[in-house]
């Protein structure tokens, strides 16, 4: 793999130097009350600049007439403002520096009063105030104890000046924090040509792995990076942007893998130059989301894959897939497994696949089923050996909306397979949708939609299927709804069919149950515009 010698990235970054000045200078102030003399001291104040610290705008200090000393300031800690730990810069790093608290006795005689005068220290913004005028001295008998001066404490915490320009924190972007430091930076900083020959593999992996929580890595509209090895997202929080395109040239090691938390994946092309077979390993699944929590994929075109398209596995939660384009798979468009949960796919493309256009399927091997997933309307035209869409084991999952078209075998299929090893299935929705040429495939006898189980063991169950529309199959297929297990033991139970409208050829049945007809119920399925006739297992 060729890289290139590349300067260090640059980086837009706002730090903020609080470290505060010297002293610059002292005032005194003395009053004269009876025949004692108290000399207040006013502590230095520095000149505020935009990377220092503001000091309190008023403090006491009483000091005796012996000790006209002057007070010095305490240390101030410090932090830079919106740097991250690990900064190799080092202005991330604090010092904090403990200055114990003044306490002066001053003797008092009997007859003289010892009042505690405040003095007001200015800011570097404010006036200096006029001295307060000398009180007139009050008879009164003093009290035999000292007068204890409170020490002048620094928050180290204090804010910068408020509307100094060079203090304001960095841009946010959506989903950032504003108070941290955030960079936008090209992979061809790193190193990446783009010209779609050039192998990029490491360019990229370098750029990938020098992001921090809030960085934006661009990969440029109009270039093409060449990808010759699986490449891995391992850092939380980083947004992989651009609108260019990502070239895998082998097969057997095209993956593109998101694996950390709250990536997000946005406008970017994944391609492969082509493919000789299907694969079925992690390494062949063009974007693979290998686990983790708050995963998006937003506006990603994902064209040609070895395996899937995108593959969503290893327990990924909480993760959201919203207008991707998916095409010119070998296996399924947009496959969740592993125990996938939390999640939502909105307004997918998906068209020219190998298998299933989107796939739940969950495996008893797993450890849990996929659950509590959405899929919002979805397009699924053109599958070249699969269905259009199905649960293959899972619960809590729902379709709204659906449009599914020239699909290989059934356009909706809903099943746990035996044969494969997958779980049961509970509580499934496929609520409004449009069904039109499904089952194309003479050699498969599916229907336009099947629920299906496989097993002996494991039921098929609570499942509603309602508002949809059927058409253009072909006439030769035995059924248009199917309701069928495989084995006596196989238990298909709890099914609504609800305004289910189907239109075209009479020839096939319009529904064929194997099951007890307690087992499911049906309202306002029509044919042609017309209402079924029972025979048997046969509805027409």
């Amino acid at each position: 793999m060729g890289t290139r010698e590349h300067s260090s990235p640059r980086e837009r970054v706002v730090h903020t130097d609080q470290t505060p000045s010297n002293v610059a200078g002292r005032r005194r102030r003395r009053i004269l009350i009876g025949a004692t003399l108290v000399v207040l001291v006013g502590a230095g104040v520095p000149s505020l600049t935009s990377s220092q610290t503001r000091l309190p705008e008023t403090g006491v200090v009483s000091m005796p007439p012996s000790s006209p000393a002057v007070a010095q300031p305490y240390p101030v800690a410090t932090q830079a403002r919106g740097q991250v730990p690990g900064d190799p810069a080092g202005a991330g790093t604090s010092s904090t520096t403990q200055a114990p608290p003044t306490t002066v006795e001053v003797p008092v005689p009997a007859a003289v009063p010892t009042p505690v005068v405040p003095v007001t220290v200015p800011t570097a913004a404010q006036p200096a105030p006029a001295p307060a005028p000398a009180p007139d001295p009050v008879p009164a008998p003093a009290p035999e104890q000292p007068v204890v001066v409170d020490p002048v404490v620094v928050d180290p915490g204090t804010p910068p000046v408020s509307g100094d320009p060079t203090t304001e924190p960095a841009p946010p972007y959506e989903g950032g924090d504003t108070d941290a430091a955030v960079r936008l930076y090209s992979v061809t900083e790193f190193g990446a040509v783009g010209n779609g020959v050039t192998d990029d593999t490491a360019a990229l992996q370098r750029a990938f792995d020098a992001a921090r929580d809030g960085d934006v890595v661009v990969i440029p509209e109009g270039r093409t990076f060449v990808q010759a090895d699986v490449l891995t997202v391992r850092r939380d929080g980083i947004t992989i942007t651009g609108g260019g395109t990502v070239l895998a040239t082998r097969e057997a090691r095209s993956s593109f893998v998101l694996a950390a938390d709250r990536v997000t994946l946005d406008d970017v092309t994944l391609r492969i130059s082509g493919t000789s077979k299907r694969w079925d390993a992690y390494e062949q699944q063009r974007l693979r989301i290998a686990g983790h929590t708050g995963i998006t994929v937003r506006d990603v075109a994902v064209v040609g894959s070895a395996a899937a398209g995108m593959y969503i596995g290893n327990g990924t939660s909480n993760f959201l897939i919203e207008r991707v384009d998916v095409s010119n798979t070998r296996a399924d468009g947009i496959h969740m497994t592993q125990g996938a949960r939390d999640g939502r796919v909105v307004a997918p493309y998906v068209h020219n696949v190998g298998d299933d256009g989107v796939a739940v399927v969950s495996y008893r091997g797993d450890g849990a089923p996929c659950t509590r997933i959405e899929v919002v309307s979805p397009r699924v035209d053109g599958t070249s050996g699969g269905r259009g869409m199905s649960v293959v084991g899972g619960t809590d999952i729902t379709w709204l909306d659906v449009d599914v078209r020239n699909t290989y075998a059934s356009a909706l299929f809903i099943a746990a397979e035996g044969n494969w090893g997958t779980t049961g299935v509970a509580r499934v929705r496929v609520l409004g949708g449009t069904v039109v040429n499904a089952n194309a495939d003479t050699t498969i006898d599916h229907g336009s939609v099947m629920l299906y189980n496989g097993t002996s063991d494991l039921a098929v169950e609570d499942v509603v299927i309602s508002d949809i529309n059927v058409s253009g199959y072909r006439g030769t297929m035995s059924r248009v709804l199917g309701l069928i297990a495989n084995t006596p033991a196989g238990v298909i139970r709890n099914i609504s069919l609800q305004s289910i409208t189907i239109t075209g050829d009479s020839r096939p049945a319009a529904l064929v149950v194997n099951q007890p007809t307690s087992q499911f119920g049906m309202a306002g399925v029509t044919r042609n515009g017309g209402g079924l006739r029972q025979s048997g297992g046969y509805f027409r």
